[in-house]
């Protein structure tokens, strides 16, 4: 697929981001992701992620699985989290994260990333005026095209731009968790943001349909990882009499899971085998060497952080020969595709329809 637009997805998880960041170390050797791929997705954890591997100078894998191994429990310190957590306050304040996200990506802008292009979903609780439909809180991606001043509507770029320590602690602000970030564009509007898996914890679909609009292209070569599968254990008949408060924390679980589990059938149906690759692992069951995973998005205590890191050697394990394949593929050079100026007049679906048909 030589002439394939190639997207790196990787789902959000808080802690779990482990698992994604150790399965790309296996895929793609010492290839960078910025050379591998066209377009580099992802939420909350996964947005950080990807704001690390997209940035000019981007950070080694093992600098991203650093923050996760050794800073991981100070940005979810049990001893300093907010035991009043269930009726005030969130659990955690941001200090910690936002120290290691300022260490690791600096003053860099959004309209800095020019390499690999970069998509990240967060929402905002507040924009610092109306949309054109009058909403005042509304679904966003950051683009690192439009920063760069493509593809815009009308709007000067420095709207669009951000620096990547924002943005990734705006996609990471996971409700419950985190207090929302308070961030400001270049040209110095304000927003408040929440996590981005509130409605795409899985970015793989809006990572494809900005490829599509970004190069008019319907040939992809898509690396989608997913942070670990458990679904929520709910106890039915308690879950009947339950207050807003007992559905407080569970819900962010089934909302983010849930979307997660559904985009990545959706484009399985939708490309198949051919274009499309999805690589996560059950954390049901105990790893090899018997460790019980704890799906937490915060449990960053030592022994979870080993077997999180035992379950993804473990998903490596399994699914060595369509890594090893992907990894050969990923290391040729990517095609030379130049973004468009111009949003396509066809629609994905009308268009994957056609190539299907022909």
């Amino acid at each position: 697929m030589t002439d394939a637009v190639r997207i790196l997805s990787i789902d959000g998880g808080g802690i779990r981001g482990i698992i994604p960041t150790m399965v790309l170390q296996a895929i793609l050797g010492k290839t960078k992701a910025q050379d591998a791929f066209h377009l580099i997705a992802g939420t909350s954890t996964g947005g950080i992620i990807a704001c690390g591997l997209a940035k000019p100078n981007p950070l080694s894998l093992d600098q991203i699985l650093s923050l996760y191994v050794d800073h991981g429990y100070d940005i979810f310190n049990k001893d300093t989290q907010n035991r009043l957590h269930t009726v005030a306050g969130p659990r955690y304040q941001p200090d910690a994260l936002v120290s290691q996200l300022q260490a690791e990506l600096a003053d860099t802008y959004l309209s800095d990333v020019k390499n690999a292009e970069l998509l990240v979903p967060s929402y905002a609780i507040r924009l610092p005026e109306p949309d054109e439909y009058g909403n005042t809180a509304a679904s966003m991606f950051f683009r690192s095209w439009q920063a760069r001043g493509l593809l815009l509507s009308g709007q000067p770029a420095d709207k669009y731009d951000f620096k990547l320590t924002e943005i990734a602690r705006a996609t990471s602000a996971a409700p419950t968790y985190f207090p929302p970030a308070a961030i400001h564009n270049k040209a110095g509007q304000a927003f408040t943001m929440i996590d981005g898996g509130v409605f795409a914890n899985n970015p793989t679909i809006c990572a494809m349909v900005e490829a599509y609009h970004l190069y008019h292209s319907t040939e992809f070569l898509i690396v989608s990882l997913g942070t670990g599968m458990m679904p929520s254990q709910i106890d039915a008949n308690a879950a009947a009499s339950w207050s807003d408060i007992a559905w407080a924390s569970p819900i962010i679980s089934i909302l983010m899971d849930g979307n997660a589990q559904t985009v990545a059938f959706e484009i399985d149906e939708l490309l198949g085998e051919d274009q499309y690759t999805r690589l996560d692992v059950s954390l049901t069951s105990p790893t090899p060497q018997g460790e019980t995973i704890d799906s937490a998005m915060d449990d960053a205590i030592q022994g979870n952080l080993k077997a999180l890191q035992d379950k993804a050697t473990q998903l490596i394990a399994s699914r060595q020969t369509q890594i090893k394949s992907l990894g050969i593929e990923l290391a040729k050079p990517k095609a030379a595709i130049q973004p468009m100026t111009s949003l396509p007049t066809t629609s994905l679906i009308s268009k994957l329809r056609t190539a299907t048909v022909s």
